[in-house]
């Protein structure tokens, strides 16, 4: 039964704060008419006066504004923040087959493991041992610390709290991604920041009509084609659509099934510059499908074979030993004893609007909502239990919000910012483990298990209602010295409503199966206090240094994990407190040098009031330990073009990451562990060229890929080790061809090729690997891996009219 509390949602404050936004300007327009003429900012998208004093109305972006836009170099320079941006060009390297995950492999501090080589499949990714994102991973204990954002919109629900990177599977409508390490500044935080926030900011409209298609092919039967289109300026509006769909392979293949995948993403927005302003409506729709192959046996079993167990008895079938030592080391298991499909599919809404009230006001407001599903369908005759041959695991989310804050510019160089969200969430979540072979008896009657009559099951609903206030101050005391403090009030209430009986009545009745949902419905309320600081002083032009500190907090929510296993009286937000201290150098005309950025800096995080998932192989469900954790270590970035064809970028991590505290449920305490799945340290650099020849410009690239060792993981005796994966590094090298009068035809302004080979030396390496507690293959203490891409070859072509 659904509660009733939480019944006036935020959804009419939401809408109520958005009608504010809108006739707001209205009301005070008579009293700002005389102030005005002097405050008139152009509706050209290219001449947008300094005249009026709250800058982030106009066209240019604020130091502190991480999600209107993608910041400059200048922006970074000056901020008080550790940001990385990945640009165009460092996006080149990932290639229009790929998505989101491999994309954010081109900042410092960030590892990602992708279950294959394209945009569909699902990832982890961890940035400075900040996680996000559901790749077969034991002992996470810092997921969901990463905030992800479309063009400023959340594509998290707070229930939840974990992006999955096959919600971005196209990468070909972007044009950069905004990486913010640690919780970053009040103004720009939503729910889950406590880690860092990425920011993906999509081609927006532009007053220059034009239009651009390309395909793509490649290795592991990639194909596909993408597009973007822009209405250029009509009366004030401009619109922009782009979009792409995709398919693959997999590398891991074998026995006549080659674990396909596909994908489709879809964007849309329109925007109005006014005098003072503007106003946009946006919307993305994504679905990604793939088959996911199960990770592999480094050393052969003689129990475990390519063909399984019988699923009446659980013995194994004789066949082949299955490992990478005997089958093959990208050698899948065929279809018909494994596999498991993985459905993604979002969307989101969301209007943005900006007005200028006064000469020293200006209203900010963002109306969103998202639509979040994940499906499971999985075929598991490995040994774990005949019980488990089949999963059906539907997952879905509604969330809506509104942001709404004023920004004041006050006297000496003082900008304040004060507002506040509601974000409210509804997450249900059905798993279902059967086999349809295995009977039970209902009524003194035999039956046989099915989706309706399962062996082990759950059904909840998570109703999550956000709420957050802040103030923002930056206040700028001298031309070298910026500082900007900043507190927020954030408020979490989450509505536990075990839905178990009313899904599954027999199975309830007559206590047929296990029943993960062991917990009552249940409320919890917390409110926390968040206060940040940072400092920029430039020691010269071009040197600044800079240092911040911030604490954040996360609901406990967790989907309906959390609430569905632990007394409610036992749960607590998560905590991060980290300070960062560094030096930035921004040299944009300096002999070589002539646009360089240079950012390096140390960085120390506490993460406190952790749930660690614990697989275990009795349970059709994770255990959890709890624990807190610390990490630090130093991020170096650069990039410069140092003449006008060259252009260079280098990244470097070095990271440590402990357990101060990991308590497991029933295997002691491991105070002082490594955290696994961290590399302690990463690297990636890239040199890319041009030059130009009978009328073609020819674009090579190089560019290399570090991955350090990192300690793994032992989901046998559900705890850290201290035996490590090695480290692995990978050269990549591609080449674009420009045409430009050569193909004037048609209406064709340009026409680019492109050839990019991965892995060029055909390295074989894990990129994943963990102690296995028999979960897989029936055997306990086995090393299972999941290898990394070998070398493959992409050509795309792209046409501009």
């Amino acid at each position: 039964m659904r509660s009733k509390r939480f019944q006036l949602h935020p959804l009419a404050a939401a809408f109520a704060a958005a009608g504010v936004a809108i006739t707001l300007p209205n009301l005070v327009y008579a009293q700002t008419v005389k102030s005005d003429k002097q405050t008139k900012i152009s509706a050209s998208r290219g001449d947008a006066t300094k005249t009026f004093n709250v800058g982030v109305v106009t066209k240019e972006l604020n130091p502190l504004d991480t999600l209107g836009g993608i910041p400059t170099k200048k922006h970074i320079f000056e901020s008080t923040q550790s940001v990385k941006v990945i640009g165009k060009k460092e996006l080149d390297t990932v290639g229009p087959a790929m998505g989101a995950g491999q994309a954010l492999e081109q900042a410092p501090g960030v590892n990602v493991l992708n279950d294959g080589p394209s945009g569909a499949p699902r990832a982890s990714i961890s940035i400075n041992g900040m996680k996000t994102g559901w790749g077969n991973i034991g002992g996470n204990a810092n997921d969901g610390m990463v905030m992800v954002t479309f063009d400023g919109v959340p594509m998290i629900d707070p229930a939840y709290g974990v992006w999955q990177a096959s919600e971005v599977p196209q990468v070909s409508m972007f044009q950069g991604i905004a990486v913010t390490y640690g919780p970053g500044y009040p103004v720009n935080r939503w729910y889950d920041n406590i880690g860092g926030s990425v920011n993906f900011v999509p081609i927006q409209p532009r007053a220059k009509a034009g239009l651009k298609i390309g395909m793509f092919a490649g290795s592991f039967d990639t194909q596909g084609a993408n597009f973007s289109a822009q209405s250029g300026d009509i009366d004030g509006w401009s619109t922009v659509v782009a979009g792409g769909v995709g398919s693959s392979g997999n590398f891991v293949k074998g026995y006549g099934f080659n674990n396909p995948a596909n994908n489709y993403a879809y964007y849309f927005k329109t925007r109005k510059d006014f005098s003072g302003g503007h106003f946009s409506i946006g919307a993305y729709t994504s679905h990604s499908v793939a088959y996911r192959p199960v990770p592999i046996p480094v050393s052969p079993n003689a129990n475990v074979t390519i063909y399984g167990v019988n699923p009446y008895t659980g013995n194994p079938i004789p066949g082949p030993v299955y490992s990478q030592s005997t089958t093959g080391y990208y050698t899948s298991l065929p279809k018909s004893t494994y596999w498991k499909r993985a459905f993604v599919n979002t969307t989101l809404i969301y209007s943005k609007f900006e007005d200028a009230l006064t000469e020293h006001v200006a209203l900010h407001n963002l109306l969103f909502y998202r639509y979040g599903n994940r499906i499971h369908l999985h075929y598991n005759n490995l040994g774990q239990s005949p019980s488990v041959l089949y999963q059906y695991y539907n997952a879905t989310s509604h969330t809506y919000g509104d942001k709404l804050y004023l920004s004041f510019s006050l006297p000496y160089r003082n900008e304040i910012s004060v507002g506040g969200y509601v974000v409210n969430n509804q997450y249900y979540s059905l798993l279902d483990f059967y086999n349809p072979s295995l009977t039970a008896t209902v009524n003194g009657q035999t039956v046989y298990h099915s989706l309706s009559l399962p062996h082990h099951f759950h059904s909840s609903y998570l109703y999550e209602t956000d709420l957050a206030a802040f103030v923002q101050d930056d206040f700028q005391a001298t031309d070298n010295f910026r500082i900007t403090p900043g507190i927020r009030v954030v408020n979490f209430k989450s509505n536990f409503v075990n839905n178990a009986a009313a899904a599954f009545p027999i199975n309830v009745q007559y206590s047929i199966g296990n029943n993960g949902d062991t917990q009552p419905n249940s409320e919890t309320s917390f409110t926390e206090v968040e206060p940040s600081i940072g400092a920029n002083w430039k020691v010269t032009k071009k040197i600044a240094l800079y240092a911040n500190y911030a604490t954040g907090y996360r609901s406990p929510a967790g989907a309906t994990g959390t609430y569905a296993h632990f007394l409610v009286s036992t749960l607590k937000p998560q905590k991060s407190t980290q300070y960062q201290i560094g030096l930035k150098a921004y040299l944009p005309h300096d002999g070589y040098l002539r646009n360089a950025l240079l950012s390096v800096n140390y960085y120390h995080l506490d993460d406190s009031n952790e749930i660690i998932p614990i697989p275990v192989v009795s349970h059709a469900y994770s255990l959890f330990a709890s624990g807190s954790s610390t990490f630090s270590g130093v991020n170096l970035s650069f990039v410069d073009n140092p003449i006008y064809s060259l252009h260079l970028f280098a990244n470097l991590s070095v990271e440590r990451a402990i357990y101060s505290n990991y308590v497991s449920p029933s295997h002691g305490s491991y105070n002082g562990k490594p955290i696994s799945n961290t590399p302690d340290h990463t690297v990636n650099a890239g040199v890319f060229d041009e030059f130009y020849r009978d009328g073609v410009v020819f674009k090579p690239r190089l560019w290399w890929n570090y991955t350090g060792a990192q300690y793994i993981y032992n989901n046998n005796t559900g705890a850290p080790t201290t035996q490590k994966l090695p480290a692995f590094g990978l050269w990549n090298a591609g080449l674009k061809i420009a045409l430009g009068r050569q193909v004037a035809f048609a209406g064709m302004q340009g026409l680019t090729l492109s050839f990019d080979v991965t892995n060029l030396l055909d390295k074989k390496y894990n990129a994943y690997e963990y102690i296995s507690g028999g979960g897989y293959y029936g055997v306990a203490g086995q090393l299972l891996a999941e290898p990394g891409a070998p070398r493959a070859y992409y050509a795309s072509v792209e046409a501009r009219f």
